[in-house]
């Protein structure tokens, strides 16, 4: 749960650095960039899921 609530806060505080990048404060590059690794990784923590690892002797 931790990481989805990390991951989250990341993509709103990368959203933010694009919408500086569309506004011209700093390149819409690096602000793009941030915002997909942000959401490639909310989605990635979202799709985890528990696997069986076998039984414990």
């Amino acid at each position: 749960m931790k990481k989805v609530l990390v991951g989250i806060l990341f993509m709103g505080v990368s959203f933010l650095v694009f919408l500086l990048g569309l506004m011209k404060f700093i390149p819409v590059l690096i602000g793009s960039i941030l915002l997909f690794l942000s959401i490639f990784f909310t989605v990635l923590s979202f799709s985890e899921r528990k696997r069986f690892k076998g039984l414990k002797t």
